[in-house]
């Protein structure tokens, strides 16, 4: 597991996030530490979401790949069916979101605030972007 404390402050806010944009909270609990800190319900589309707090701006593919690298290896080993999605959303220094898409040989931008903001209500769609990378 990911060394150090969860960044509980980040979760709470992505939670509040994933409310706004319209997303279902299914709430899990259990005393061992999971590899995912909440799940959500998309339109009928499950997503284990884990959260990452980054002190200095950079998300692109690259960027993620190389910053988030031990989660992304976190998120790929739980042994869950393809129909539930793996996603790694990534808190800036500004408080912006950045999500992303982890798939089994890849990762794949997903919207963010700027997107949402922008007018660009892209929730659900994982081929937002065509950015991707081996991962």
């Amino acid at each position: 597991m990911t060394r150090g404390r969860s960044p509980v402050v980040a979760i709470g806010e992505a939670k509040r996030k994933a409310a706004a944009w319209g997303f279902m909270l299914i709430a899990v609990e259990t005393e061992t530490q999971l590899p995912f800190d909440f799940v959500i319900n998309d339109r009928g589309r499950i997503s284990l979401v884990r959260v990452r707090r980054l002190k200095y701006a950079g998300y692109g593919i690259s960027d993620i790949l190389r910053l988030c690298r031990q989660e992304i290896a976190e998120l790929k080993k739980i042994p869950a069916p393809d129909e539930i999605y793996r996603e790694l959303w990534v808190r800036g220094p500004g408080r912006d979101w950045h999500r992303y898409l982890v798939l089994k040989d890849t990762i794949e931008a997903l919207e963010n605030d700027e997107d949402r903001q922008g007018g660009n209500n892209t929730a659900g769609s994982p081929d937002v972007r065509q950015q991707t990378a081996a991962g």
